[in-house]
């Protein structure tokens, strides 16, 4: 029975178990903070989920797994959103704002190997799944002589697809698996310096209406400071680049204190070429200095890795 001293607040999520499980982390930080709310999920379907057959890459991917929950709350049938930071697009639509965004959990790529092998371990030609850019262009910078295959679906459906021999292993994000309680599954954690990570992995984002004060204020009382940066950095470098959610650009920025350091890379799709750099400064000036790197980036070619991913891919 709905408590009538409290005032109702909506979360619009997608439904997957992952997406759940963000969203119910958020309700139970929000009750916490705030005894007055009693949070409910308002659970919609994105085209992203719909459409389990299409390659991400040529799908676009641009706002496929949010535009619904977006359209949600800015048509006020919730109150703010709940996202997976890396699905984001870097330019929100006209009306919403990044309001907060949670703890940042684990940052790395996890192998899952069918036979509990590690990258290294795996036969000449072995086949590996995953559906980013990204991921295919490291991996084959790191074993050229595997064979990359696609893969769609949830944390389950991927986790089903391999144990039924669609492929020897499979690659996703450290943080699924483990707010699903399924890091037993991971064979190994990929990491900097072969592994960048998604710009925002790990971070759970959360949107709200411009002008909603009320609720802006709600998701802040919950919202992590070292995230809030990290995800900042980040996203601002990918804007600068004009990357996309799926280019092949890895970034990792770490917050600590006042201090944040940001490294980043953009690579060919075939892995053959790599551009590297990282910046360090204040915390405060985390939106610079990602558009600060990016220029540098840029300046040594990154737009042109981008714009030929997207025309061979």
């Amino acid at each position: 029975m709905p408590d009538p001293s409290k005032t109702k607040f909506l979360l619009a999520t997608r439904g997957s178990p992952l997406a759940r499980w963000q969203a119910e982390t958020t309700k139970r930080l929000l009750e916490h903070a705030r005894l007055d709310l009693d949070v409910e999920l308002c659970v919609v379907q994105s085209s992203g989920d719909k459409d389990q057959k299409s390659d991400l890459a040529r799908l676009g991917r641009t706002g496929v797994f949010t535009a619904e929950i977006d359209d949600a709350v800015l048509s006020g049938r919730a109150h703010a959103g709940v996202h997976s930071l890396k699905d984001m697009t870097t330019s929100l639509p006209d009306g919403l704002v990044l309001a907060a965004v949670l703890q940042r959990g684990a940052t790395e790529d996890a192998l899952v190997g069918r036979d509990g092998h590690v990258l290294a371990d795996l036969s000449r030609g072995a086949r590996v799944a995953t559906g980013s850019v990204r991921r295919v262009a490291m991996l084959k910078r790191a074993r050229p002589d595997l064979e990359i295959v696609g893969i769609r679906g949830n944390v389950d459906t991927r986790l089903d697809k391999l144990m039924s021999g669609q492929a020897e292993a499979l690659i996703m994000a450290c943080a699924g698996l483990e707010r699903l309680g399924y890091a037993k599954h991971i064979t190994e954690r990929l990491g900097p310096p072969g592994f960048l990570p998604a710009v925002g992995q790990g971070i759970v984002g959360l949107t709200c209406r411009t002008g909603d004060d009320a609720t802006h204020r709600a998701l802040q009382g919950i919202g992590d400071r070292e995230a809030w940066a990290e995800a900042h950095a980040e996203r601002a470098l990918l804007a600068r680049l004009h990357g996309g959610c799926n280019a092949p650009v890895g970034a990792l920025a770490r917050a600590k204190e006042a201090a944040l350091a940001l490294e980043a890379c953009v690579l060919s799709l075939d892995g053959r070429e790599t551009l590297e750099d990282r910046i360090s400064g204040s915390i405060e000036r985390a939106a610079e200095l990602g558009a600060e790197l990016a220029e540098r980036l840029v300046a040594r070619g990154a737009k042109h890795l981008i714009d030929a991913a997207r025309t061979n891919r």
